[in-house]
C-alpha cells in the first residue's frame, strides 16, 4: 500500500479533516473532531492525538492483557491469546487510521498465531526463545509492510527500517503523555468530552471492582477457588518486588504499544527507492569469475569423490571426522556466496554475462549444501541426534530454497525476492517448532544401540512421549539401574513441579501430557 505525508503546503495551524488530498490511501475518519495542530506534525500523528481517546485507552488496555499473559509465564496458552490480542490491537489501530490491508495479512497473522500456540504446545526454553524471536521479526515485518513500500525491500533494508523503528520508538517514551496533553488542550471547551468520561468510569470501577470482587470471593469457595487457579502466579507472594514487576510488565506493554504507532506515524510511509545499480559489472565479472572456476573444482570434486564414488574416505578418516572436519565451513560459505550474488544484483549493472556467472555461483552452492546436508547426516548416524544438528538441517533447507528465489531474481528484477525468503524461513521455522524438536531427538536417540540416558535426561518435557513409545519408562525397557532411574527422577520432578503450578493461565500441553505419562 502507499501512503503519503506531505507537509510542506500546510498552513501554520492545520484542521483535522481538511485538505485530504495530503494523503492517497489514508484519511481521517468522520467522526473524527476539528482540532487544530502545528503544522509540523505529520498527518497520522494527527489522527492519533485527534483519537486519543481510543488509542490512549486501548494501550492501557493492552498493557494490561498483556501482563495478564506474559508476566511470569512465557510457555502457555496465554501465548496464542497475546498474539490475536495484539494482531486484533493492531487491525483496530489500522481501522481508525484508514490504513489499507491486502490479502497478505493473513499470512502474518496465521504465522504470528501459529508460533505462539506452538509455545503452549512445548516445555523447551530455547524453542520459546526462538518462537518469541520468530514473532517479533514477523509482527514488526507486518507493521512496516504498511507504512513503507516494501516491494524493492532487501534483508538489508529490513533490518534498517526495524532498527530505526525500535530505537525510534523509545525515544517517543513521552509521547502518550505528551499526546495527553495536547488532546486535553484542545478538547477543554467541549462540552461532550469522552476521554474525561472513560477515565471518570475507570476511576469509579476500581473500588467498586475491590468491594464487589471481594464480597464474591468470600460468598463462594467455588468462586474462589477458580479464581485463585485462574490468577496463580500472578498476585500470590505479593511484595515490592513483584508489584514493580506487574507495574513494569503493564507499562512496557502500554507504552511500547502507543510508542511504535506513533513512531510509524511519523515516518516517511512511501519511501522513493533510489537505483543504486551505478557500479560497473566489470569488477564484479572479473572477482566472481576467479571464485567461480575455485568453486567449479570443488564440485566436481565433490561430485566425483563424493557423490559417485559411494562416500569413499582418504585413509585414516572415520566418517565423524570427515564430516566433523568440513561441515561448518562449506555452511559458511554458503552464506557469503549468497550475501555475494545479492550483493551483486543489487550494486552492479545488469550485464549477461554477470548473469551467468551469478547463476553458476548459485549452481555450486546448490553442491555446497548438499556436501553439507550429506557431512551431517553421517556425523548424526555416527553419534546422535540433538536440537542443535535438526536445527542445522533446517537451515540448510531454508538456505536451497532461498537460493532457488535468487536464481530467479537474477532473470526477473521483479520477482518480489524479500516475501518469498520471508515466506520460506518462515514456513520452514514453523514446521521446526511444530513438530517439537526434542521429541524427534529422543524418538531417534532411543532407536540406536547405545542409548546416551544422560543427554536424554536434559532434555525437556517434549521428550517423555516419544520415549513412553520406545519404552524408556518400563522396567525392561532399553535403560535399566542407575541411568534408568536418574532420567525417571529427572523428568518426575520436572514434571511434578511444572503441573504442581500449572493454573488455566499456565496451561501448557507438553507439561500436561508429560505428567499423565509420569503419573499414571
Amino acid at each position: 500500500m502507499n501512503i503519503t505525508n506531505q507537509n510542506q503546503q500546510d498552513p501554520e495551524n492545520y484542521t483535522a479533516g481538511q485538505n485530504k488530498q495530503d494523503t492517497n490511501n489514508t484519511e481521517l475518519s468522520p467522526n473524527m473532531s476539528p482540532v487544530t495542530y502545528k503544522k509540523e506534525e505529520p498527518l497520522l500523528v494527527r489522527a492519533v492525538v485527534d483519537n486519543f481517546s481510543a488509542f490512549g485507552v486501548g494501550s492501557i488496555l493492552y498493557g494490561l492483557f498483556f501482563c495478564f499473559c506474559i508476566y511470569q509465564n512465557f510457555m502457555a496458552v496465554t501465548s496464542v491469546l497475546l498474539c490475536a490480542a495484539t494482531i486484533g490491537y493492531v487491525l483496530f489501530c489500522f481501522k481508525k487510521l484508514s490504513v489499507k490491508t491486502d490479502n497478505k495479512r493473513w499470512f502474518f497473522i496465521i504465522s504470528i498465531c501459529l508460533l505462539g500456540l506452538s509455545n503452549m504446545l512445548t516445555d523447551s526454553v530455547v524453542l520459546a526463545f526462538l518462537n518469541y524471536v520468530g514473532i517479533i521479526l514477523l509482527f514488526f515485518c507486518f507493521l512496516l509492510r504498511h507504512f513503507y513500500d516494501t516491494k524493492e525491500w532487501d534483508f538489508s533494508k529490513f533490518c534498517s527500517a526495524l532498527s530505526r523503528t525500535i530505537i525510534y520508538s523509545v525515544g517517543r517514551f513521552n509521547y502518550p503523555f505528551k499526546s495527553l496533553q495536547q488532546y486535553l488542550k484542545e478538547h477543554r471547551k467541549r462540552k461532550n468530552t469522552k476521554i474525561y468520561y472513560v477515565f471518570l468510569g475507570i476511576l469509579i470501577a476500581i473500588p467498586l471492582l475491590l468491594v464487589v470482587c471481594s464480597l464474591l470471593l468470600s460468598a463462594d469457595v467455588v468462586f474462589r477457588s477458580f479464581s485463585d487457579r485462574l490468577f496463580s502466579g500472578l498476585f500470590e507472594n505479593i511484595d515490592f518486588g513483584t508489584i514493580f514487576a506487574v507495574v513494569f510488565t503493564i507499562c512496557f506493554g502500554m507504552f511500547s504499544s502507543y510508542c511504535i504507532l506513533i513512531e510509524l506515524a511519523f515516518q516517511d510511509v512511501n519511501p522513493v527507492m533510489e537505483n543504486k545499480k551505478t557500479m560497473e559489472p566489470i569488477i564484479a565479472i572479473t572477482f566472481s569469475s576467479i571464485l567461480t572456476v575455485i568453486y567449479l573444482c570443488f564440485s566436481i570434486i565433490q561430485i566425483a569423490y563424493l557423490f559417485i564414488g559411494n562416500m569413499k574416505l582418504p585413509d585414516g578418516y572415520t566418517y565423524a571426522a570427515y564430516a566433523r572436519q568440513g561441515f561448518f565451513q562449506l555452511l559458511f560459505v554458503c552464506l557469503i556466496n549468497l550475501v555475494l550474488v545479492l550483493f551483486c544484483q543489487k550494486h552492479y549493472r545488469e550485464n549477461k554475462v554477470l548473469k551467468t556467472i551469478l547463476t553458476i555461483i548459485c549452481g555450486c552452492t546448490y553442491i555446497m549444501i548438499a556436501s553439507s546436508t550429506m557431512r551431517m547426516l553421517l556425523y548424526i548416524a555416527s553419534y546422535q541426534l540433538t536440537f542443535l544438528r535438526i536445527f542445522v538441517l533446517v537451515s540448510l533447507l531454508t538456505l536451497a530454497i532461498c537460493l532457488t528465489g535468487v536464481v530467479i531474481s537474477i532473470y526477473k528484477s521483479s520477482f518480489p525476492l524479500f516475501f518469498f525468503m520471508t515466506v520460506t524461513v518462515t514456513v520452514c521455522y514453523l514446521l521446526f517448532s511444530l513438530a517439537r524438536p526434542d521429541a524427534i531427538t529422543a524418538a531417534y536417540n532411543c532407536q540406536r544401540e547405545n542409548v546416551d540416558a544422560y543427554y536424554l535426561s536434559d532434555l525437556s518435557l517434549d521428550a517423555v512421549p516419544a520415549m513412553e513409545r520406545a519404552g524408556v519408562f518400563d522396567a525392561d525397557g532399553p535403560l535399566n539401574g542407575e541411568a534408568y532411574n536418574q532420567i525417571l527422577e529427572n523428568f518426575r520432578a520436572a514434571s511434578h513441579k511444572k503441573s504442581g503450578n500449572m493454573s488455566p493461565r499456565k496451561f501448557n500441553l507438553s507439561v500436561y501430557r508429560a505428567d499423565r505419562i509420569l503419573n499414571k
